[in-house]
């Protein structure tokens, strides 16, 4: 009975801040965010991400306006997201991708 808990426990926590999908053991995935229309020039690509760590510390800044803010990016024509997952919250890591122009 507790092996089973302890499953239903990991499996419901697997895809917590990692993206839409994840693996008990390792993930890596880029997946599509927001389009901004198709008038806005790609001429610049910037990325920041957060961390999380054995599930107790967590760091870092991956908001698209700060992102856009700290590159110079004016104008932002796509918002992408990628994710890496290793032993089910041993390490997390979400990054946000930002396309635009200058």
């Amino acid at each position: 009975m507790k092996l089973i808990l302890f499953s239903l426990t990991l499996l419901l926590a697997t895809n917590c801040a990692s993206g839409p999908v994840g693996g008990l053991l390792f993930s890596n995935i880029k997946y599509p965010g927001a389009t901004n229309g198709t008038d806005i020039k790609s001429n610049a690509q910037a990325e920041d991400c957060i961390y999380n760590v054995l599930g107790l510390f967590g760091f870092g800044n991956s908001g698209a306006g700060q992102i856009a803010k700290d590159n110079k990016i004016s104008r932002i024509a796509t918002i992408d997201y990628r994710s890496l997952n290793v032993l089910v919250g041993v390490f997390r890591m979400q990054c946000t991708v930002l396309t635009g122009e200058k």
